[in-house]
């Protein structure tokens, strides 16, 4: 079992290096699509969404490519499964740096597809998990469906926010529910603190969407988004390190962060 587990570790990170290729191509041919904000400087300043997106993507890929050393590095020792749930929480920060990086106008149907596309690239952990196939292969239907009645103008994008605040709520508030209503195996404190903070990131995303459903800014959107990632991290530094005898050292200075890339954000 443990070498099987190694396996699809090992499947799972040559499949994200894959989808980082992909991402990488899709950014790029979405930054030449729209206007340049004058290199991202305001008043002799970094614009804190280029400052944020960045840092939310590159803590997202280093937990996607070794989610052993990056939860490692916040003093968090996890075996197969607690590292298999840290990969698919680093993939959520990946799916937010994508929206804060996409065309407010296309990205709530964007995201059902980089979504759906995080699901194909993620499922071997089901493996990991013990957990059946089927659930997964139904919220890709679901996604693709969305994404494409969203993409013509069918379907409210109030129907695409609904699904990462409503999951998002889900597993950040009651992460037990979902590995009951997923058939995730013998999950441990790891795996349901890792689970907490994916729901987490859901909510940055969903946030993040809302905001710009209700004619805020785009600045405006992602300082609200950035202060739910705050408030994610400091409910882990709070509540879960102490489970997991972990620092809180680290969760706290992305909830410091993340407080300051809101308030400039917002002046």
């Amino acid at each position: 079992p443990y070498r099987h587990s190694q396996k699809q570790n090992k499947i799972a990170a040559a499949l994200s290096i894959i989808m980082y290729k992909l991402l990488l191509v899709l950014a790029s041919a979405q930054a030449l699509k729209r206007p340049q904000r004058a290199l991202a400087v305001r008043g002799g300043e970094i614009d804190p969404i280029t400052v944020g997106k960045g840092v939310v993507l590159a803590s997202g890929l280093y937990g996607a490519f070794d989610p052993k050393g990056n939860l490692d590095k916040y003093g968090i020792k996890a075996e197969a499964k607690g590292q298999a749930a840290g990969r698919c929480t680093a993939w959520m920060q990946i799916m937010f740096a994508a929206a804060l990086n996409l065309d407010p106008e296309s990205v709530h149907a964007q995201m059902m597809y980089h979504m759906l596309a995080v699901m194909v690239i993620t499922e071997p952990m089901s493996e990991v998990f013990g957990a059946p196939k089927a659930p997964s292969v139904i919220w890709m239907a679901i996604l693709g469906a969305v994404g494409y009645k969203t993409l013509d103008g069918s379907l409210n994008k109030w129907v695409a926010t609904a699904i990462f605040l409503a999951n998002g709520a889900q597993a950040f508030l009651a992460p037990d529910s979902i590995c009951d209503m997923y058939g995730i195996k013998g999950a441990n404190k790891i795996v349901k603190a890792m689970f907490s903070l994916m729901g987490g990131q859901m909510l940055c995303t969903g946030t993040y969407l809302g905001a710009l459903l209700m004619d805020k800014s785009q600045s405006e959107a992602f300082a609200y988004a950035m202060a739910v990632n705050g408030l994610a991290a400091v409910k882990f530094a709070l509540q879960d390190a102490d489970d997991l005898k972990a620092p809180k050292s680290g969760p706290l200075a992305w909830a410091a962060l993340s407080a300051g890339l809101a308030y400039k954000a917002l002046n």
